[in-house]
């Protein structure tokens, strides 16, 4: 039976006699907290903040080496999650009311983690992931980013690389609630724009871009039997000029002329689905 770092029973010692609860930001343990939520200390820490139990049980699954673990009051870990631990993570209690004061104007979270920040992975993966990958070009909302992963990882898309975005910022913990978890199970590769474009031109990749005036509609590109690399813009501009020129194709979505534009997320769902019926038709 795992054993928390503090005492659970009702004989549990006052708070200021108990060395063990994170009760004040003064606690050796609060100072690492604070840090995590900002971008600067993610980079000097090389760690990252996972919120909430099940994005925690995600980053488990998928070999993510989770430092510690945290609950405040009556918000408790799960006798699954106790389980699933590695025997060298420590839990540890936070006050309610220090909670409060570690998140100040950010989200507060009840049950979150610290663990070392996953290794980055380059352009050299595409060479092991054998269906589409998601190709992301400057997209900068985690709800579309979190959307999209979700998305792609229940669509059976391989991997998902995310052009000019910081490896640092791949984990932001809006990122990661956004994914449900999910970018820890699904293949996320960043690289810039020019790197990816040299990539595919040396590998002969297929480069799908959605343009909304292209002639071919999805529907049009969906049997193509080779992987594609499926490329999606940026909320407000789409795709640069240089990935829609370096495209091998391109295809709309069939929208009324009442409507100007999809959303990302929205777009991506609907072209991975219309791919994904005939990856599935082929397996």
């Amino acid at each position: 039976m795992r054993r928390y770092d503090v005492c659970m029973n009702e004989q549990t010692p006052p708070v200021e006699s108990n060395p063990n609860l994170i009760d004040s930001l003064l606690h050796p343990l609060a100072q690492p907290i604070r840090k995590l939520l900002s971008r600067s200390g993610r980079q000097e820490l090389n760690k990252i903040l996972i919120d909430d139990e099940e994005n925690i049980l995600e980053a488990l699954k998928a070999g993510v080496k989770v430092e510690s673990v945290y609950f405040a009051g009556e918000d408790r870990l799960s006798d699954t999650t106790i389980q699933i631990l590695p025997k060298h993570v420590a839990i540890h209690e936070v006050a309610k009311r220090t909670t409060k004061k570690l998140f100040e104007n950010d989200k507060i979270s009840r049950i979150f983690a610290i663990a070392q920040t996953p290794k980055p992975i380059g352009l050299d993966a595409l060479k092991t992931i054998k269906r589409d990958v998601v190709v992301l070009e400057d997209l900068s909302i985690s709800g579309n980013i979190g959307n999209i992963t979700r998305t792609s990882l229940a669509l059976g898309i391989g991997g998902i690389i995310l052009l000019n975005m910081d490896p640092v910022d791949l984990y932001d913990r809006r990122l990661i609630r956004a994914s449900r978890g999910y970018l820890f199970t699904m293949p996320m590769i960043t690289a810039s724009t020019a790197d990816f474009l040299e990539y595919c031109r040396q590998n002969n990749e297929t480069l799908l871009v959605t343009a909304m005036h292209a002639d071919k509609t999805i529907d049009d590109i969906a049997s193509i039997p080779n992987r594609l690399l499926i490329a999606f813009g940026s909320e407000k501009e789409g795709c640069s000029p240089e990935l829609e020129n370096a495209a091998t194709l391109k295809a709309r979505i069939p929208i009324s002329g009442r409507v100007e534009s999809l959303n990302v997320s929205a777009s991506a769902g609907i072209t991975l689905y219309s791919r994904s019926k005939f990856n599935q038709s082929t397996v």
